[in-house]
């Protein structure tokens, strides 16, 4: 398979309601994913308690993903004013999530719309939950406006529970205004160009006097 993106040259970002389909991979769903969201650790980089995160390195076809060895997590301070050029240690993604036919699924559609070649080009795959209750907000991005430092990225929303908030933003600048604004629903993504657009996304809120979650898979090259 050519490396070569299947986006036109001018792509920034496309919106996708995107659909987990037997004639893609056989599924199990979105929702037999809240079990591994649930068993996540907190991440210990932020201050507050509203975000579980675990993260992997993962080379080849998505229904035959290979593992590669753990390594930390770093982004540049010129992309994360807050983190950046922290050493980030974050658990494992557990095998039985990727194992999951619509987390390949999505690693499926990903690497596809990118046009990269699975069995060259390494994906990062970043699995988040932001946590809310009538006591606190969960914050996305307290980084603020930002780009992530890859090349690609794509933004799945896994599942909203209880929740309001979490718009998802797309800008062209961090001092300009935004291109694509949307709350995201489950089965639905943004593709973005990470060298030419920025992102965030809206705190978010229990819709009701309950705690609540919202659950993110975001795959990055």
């Amino acid at each position: 398979m050519p490396n070569t993106p299947q986006f036109p040259a001018d792509f920034t970002y496309v919106f996708e309601a995107f659909e987990v389909l037997e004639s893609s991979l056989p599924t199990a769903g979105l929702d037999d994913l809240r079990p591994f969201y649930e068993r996540m650790p907190l991440d210990p980089y932020i201050t507050g308690k509203f975000r579980q995160r675990c993260f992997a390195h993962f080379i080849g076809p998505a229904d035959q993903l290979r593992r590669l060895p753990h390594m930390q997590f770093v982004q540049s301070k010129r992309v994360n004013h807050l983190v950046g050029d922290v050493r980030r240690e974050f658990a494992e993604i557990e095998d039985g999530f990727i194992a999951m036919p619509a987390v390949q699924t999505m690693v499926a559609r990903f690497t596809t719309f990118m046009g990269i070649d699975p069995q060259t080009r390494e994906i990062g795959v970043h699995q988040i939950r932001i946590l809310c209750s009538p006591e606190f907000s969960g914050t996305p991005a307290p980084e603020g406006i930002h780009q992530d430092g890859f090349d690609y990225i794509g933004l799945f929303c896994v599942a909203r529970h209880r929740i309001k908030g979490g718009t998802t933003r797309i800008y062209p600048a961090r001092d300009q205004p935004p291109l694509f604004s949307r709350v995201l629903l489950p089965g639905e993504v943004v593709f973005a160009n990470d060298r030419r657009v920025f992102h965030f996304a809206d705190k978010v809120e229990p819709s009701d006097n309950a705690p609540g979650y919202w659950d993110l898979l975001v795959i990055t090259a």
